[in-house]
């Protein structure tokens, strides 16, 4: 993808309670709040985006979710794997 503006997408669940906040980091920069979808219920998941304006190379980006009773995704994972709910997601992508 094209140095600049780049938007980053997807998706958090945590039912029963549902998500109260996302939060995303560039490259192991600061976290960010996620701008997020409208809630359903807590059974539903909920869509979030973020943009970030990005030189060229790689880049990692990761994401932490915190459910509506203040439970936040632990960073490692935890048996059994693969266990959505912890461990904090990350993709690498390079920008041209």
């Amino acid at each position: 993808m094209p140095a600049g503006r780049v938007t980053c997408a997807g998706i958090a669940w945590s039912q029963p309670v549902g998500i109260e906040r996302v939060e995303v980091r560039m490259d192991g920069g600061p976290w960010r709040g996620a701008t997020l979808s409208t809630a359903v219920n807590g059974r539903t998941w909920r869509m979030w985006t973020i943009e970030f304006d990005l030189g060229p190379g790689s880049h990692t980006v990761q994401s932490r979710a915190t459910d509506a009773a203040g439970q936040v995704q632990a960073e490692t994972r935890t048996d059994p794997i693969p266990d959505g709910a912890s461990g904090w997601p990350a993709t690498i992508f390079r920008v041209t």
